[in-house]
């Protein structure tokens, strides 16, 4: 797998059921992501995600990028595990974002 939701696919399925497909993952709190070692892509654009308090990742290598805006850093309540690697390889859209994050990362044995 190298990306869990793909812009066509989500404007797919939002055809489907009938909602607006820009703001996905607003309800999500918890995510866990574990030895999707291709995965490159969460998603293709930052977005705000209110509810999420735990993103936890492990083997996800090639994941270079968060979709997450820096509304998802306000106030502290996002946690976000991952291996010291991982996180010194991520691209961040500039270095205030990354900054918003730091305070949310917390080392996990790789």
């Amino acid at each position: 797998m190298e990306e869990i939701l793909s812009e066509g696919k989500l404007s797919e399925v939002a055809g489907v059921i009938g909602i607006p497909y820009s703001k996905p993952f607003l309800k999500l709190e918890t995510l866990h992501l574990f030895d999707l070692a291709k995965l490159k892509s969460m998603y293709w654009d930052a977005l705000p995600f209110p509810c999420l308090k735990l993103l936890h990742l492990h083997g996800c290598r090639e994941l270079k990028k968060l979709p997450l805006n820096s509304d998802s850093a306000k106030g502290n309540r996002l946690s976000i595990e991952g291996s010291k690697d991982w996180w010194a390889a991520i691209e961040w859209e500039n270095e205030a974002t990354r900054n918003a994050f730091l305070p949310s990362f917390k080392s996990v044995c790789a």
